[in-house]
């Protein structure tokens, strides 16, 4: 890296950097002391995970510029005076998209974030090949602060549920395109409603509640072309965190956790309990085969039974055979 005058002085001068890190902590504390972010967490904490009364506190500070604005004041004032100042809390980015995680509770997720208007124009021009339309399985409320003369497409699918499978997932539909507004409230219910950003004039400004409560297992994206079914990951940051201690226990060849994956082999979410077999028969096929015919058998959905079935025909030799109890 070429450091320009100004970042080379400023990282030869362990004071100014000790400032800058001073300046980050003191942001951070007056945000969190802030009236209408302690109100805000307060009632999220108190909704006991009842996804409408936590979407109730989410709209009203949303909706409402006197609550998030001395939140943005904040920041934009301590860059203003240090610019080697960050934000102390959360970031996400993607090739479109930047944000900053305000509000962070288990149940409540606030973010302030910019959309690029010449990311969204490249990614539209620049695809030669299908794009997805995404449905999230979250609740979300959207506030546009600066809606950059935008234009959305929203869209309809059959609801995701628990029992959610490719064969009944059916195709999404268009439901209308229209221009949003500075200042417009935007609520989604993403277990059956998607928005696609069409165009946009300058970049969007935005901020965005998401709640868990209630979601869907699953977010599903279906091709934009064929409208039909494209996809499906966790929409649970717990599920997915299992999964990978899962993957990582069998490369780790931990022989000793199989227990924990007998556990998850009956866990709620489908997807779990077929990721914890495949990774189960990559550890000790000895001992996840009578878990897999079982699985084969009795497995509430239908896709993880035609899995199981396919593979005990395939790698043991053998059709699937009736309920087996799988050994704890």
């Amino acid at each position: 890296m070429i450091q320009g005058q100004a970042l080379a002085a400023w990282s030869a001068d362990e004071e100014r950097q000790a400032a800058t890190l001073a300046g980050v902590e003191e942001v951070h504390r007056r945000l969190r002391s802030l009236p209408s972010i302690a109100e805000l967490e307060r009632r999220v904490d108190s909704a006991d995970g009842l996804a409408e009364p936590l979407l109730a506190a989410a709209r009203e500070f949303l909706r409402c510029d006197e609550k998030f604005q001395p939140c943005l004041e904040l920041m934009t004032k301590a860059a203003l005076d240090d610019p080697f100042f960050r934000p102390p809390m959360r970031s996400a980015l993607s090739e479109i998209q930047a944000g900053l995680l305000i509000v962070d509770r288990p149940f409540l997720s606030v973010y302030l974030s910019i959309a690029s208007a010449a990311g969204i124009a490249e990614k539209r021009l620049g695809h030669t090949g299908p794009s997805s339309i995404a449905f999230t399985g979250r609740r979300s409320i959207y506030r546009f602060l600066r809606a950059g003369q935008a234009i959305l497409s929203l869209w309809e699918a059959p609801e995701i549920g628990p029992d959610f499978s490719a064969a009944t997932s059916g195709r999404c539909r268009f439901l209308e395109r229209r221009a949003v507004s500075d200042g417009e409230l935007l609520e989604l219910d993403g277990r059956r409603h998607g928005f696609v950003i069409e165009y946009a004039q300058s970049d969007i400004v935005y901020l965005q509640a998401s709640t868990p409560a209630g979601s869907a297992p699953l977010a599903v994206e279906y091709d934009s072309r064929t409208l039909g079914f494209a996809g499906a990951s966790s929409s649970d940051e717990l599920s997915s965190r299992i999964q990978l201690m899962l993957s990582l226990l069998r490369i780790l060849d931990r022989q000793d956790s199989a227990p924990f994956f007998h556990e998850m082999i009956a866990a709620p979410n489908f997807f779990d309990r077929w990721h914890a077999m495949r990774e189960l028969l990559a550890l000790d096929a000895d001992r996840a085969l009578p878990c897999l015919r079982g699985m084969a058998a009795s497995d509430p959905h239908p896709e993880v039974r035609a899995a199981a079935r396919s593979t005990l025909d395939l790698f043991f030799g053998e059709p699937a055979a009736g309920a087996v109890p799988c050994p704890a």
